[in-house]
């Protein structure tokens, strides 16, 4: 063997991967070490290093490995993206990374990663992640971070150190145990990704700090009202509220105090799929035989314009000047009808904790064992 190169490594013996199934069943992490010879197989994306003459590898990805240590990357100083996903790597495996002195974006996504607290990183922009056992937030602290994805962990309340993330831009939660929309997030954010929880509340006092805030995503929420937006949301320009359950049109005037909002999305909300007022069901069957389907999602779209006249957008289709105009003249009677509506059960309705656990047992705890079984915890 030459000197300075690597041993190969062993091949593996037979019957060693139905072992390895055997200790993952049994909750038991075999340890396996990145080797040298394996990381630099993982390099790719050529191109020039700090100095702006040399070249040197730019990309390491190391995914799916079943990897417990990958100290050997920080050989590779040059490296700016490192991909870890799939792999059984913990906080403290994936410190040893805060030590590359030029990585721009982290992907640890499908790890056992209970906590984002990583080392601060002197250009670290990008951080995933997703599909962990990530349960608090108020450790992590990077100084230039401008995109967090902390989807698919069990959160239950956002905490975040504005001071500790002073450039975040985008942060994803999609997919956690948010129960409200509260909490203390970076005021710096512009886009704030949060479908998928359980969100039945918004906290006035919380969400009126993000002033900077252009699009906010709540789809697949458990929203009835739309009690707590702001007119300090000033920046806010899109907002997703898709498979919620917003029935009323009244709430809608709840957010007239965004100054900039453009877009609305309201698919699949119960308001959508509104009968005209004081039309009974033979007389809705008539008309919807004499004019069509789209005679009545006009009607939603016309009431929706009434209340927020200054969107440009509502769900997948640009506002018409038809139905602008229509909306005009028919605006102030309009509102006056909608405002009038009695107030229906489904607005009342309060989410507790009694329900909110039993949901997330019988649900994503079951999700949450697959998953934990397929990467060994």
């Amino acid at each position: 063997m030459l000197r300075g190169e690597e041993e190969a490594e062993p091949e593996a013996a037979p019957g060693e991967d139905a072992l390895y199934k055997h200790f993952l069943l049994q909750g038991v992490i075999v340890p396996k070490i990145l080797t040298f010879d394996e990381a630099s197989k993982c390099l790719s994306n050529l191109g020039k290093d700090e100095s702006g003459v040399r070249y040197a590898y730019l990309m390491l990805s190391a995914t799916d490995m079943k990897l417990t240590d990958i100290s050997k990357i920080t050989c590779f100083k040059h490296v700016l993206f490192v991909d870890v996903s799939g792999n059984f790597l913990e906080l403290d495996a994936l410190q040893i990374l805060c030590e590359m002195p030029f990585l721009i974006l982290l992907r640890a996504e499908r790890n056992k990663v209970a906590s984002g607290g990583l080392n601060p990183c002197p250009y670290l922009q990008v951080l995933v992640l997703n599909k962990n056992q990530i349960n608090e937030t108020d450790d992590i602290s990077q100084p230039y971070l401008e995109t967090l994805d902390l989807s698919n962990n069990v959160i239950y309340e956002a905490r975040f150190q504005s001071d500790n993330l002073r450039e975040l831009k985008q942060l994803e939660m999609v997919g956690n145990q948010l129960v409200e929309l509260a909490g203390s997030f970076p005021e710096s954010l512009e886009k704030l990704y949060l479908a998928q929880n359980r969100i039945h509340k918004i906290v006035t006092s919380d969400l009126s700090k993000l002033v900077n805030l252009k699009i906010l995503h709540l789809r697949e929420n458990k929203l009835h009202k739309l009690d707590g937006f702001t007119e300090d949301l000033k920046n806010l320009t899109y907002l997703n509220l898709r498979r919620n359950s917003v029935r009323q049109l009244r709430q809608l005037r709840k957010l007239r105090c965004l100054p900039k909002l453009e877009t609305l999305i309201l698919i699949d909300n119960p308001v959508m799929s509104r009968k005209k007022e004081g039309m009974g069901e033979e007389e809705e069957e008539e008309e919807e035989e004499m004019e069509g389907e789209e005679e009545k999602k006009d009607y939603v779209r016309i009431s929706i314009l009434v209340m927020l006249p200054n969107l440009k957008r509502i769900n997948k289709e640009v506002v018409s000047l038809e139905e602008r105009d229509e909306a005009f003249f028919i605006g102030e009677e309009k509102m006056q009808e909608i405002m009038d509506e009695e107030s229906s059960d489904e607005e009342s309705i309060i989410v507790t904790t009694t329900e909110i656990t039993t949901e997330y047992t019988t649900e994503t705890e079951t999700e949450i064992g697959l998953e934990q079984l397929e990467y060994g915890g």
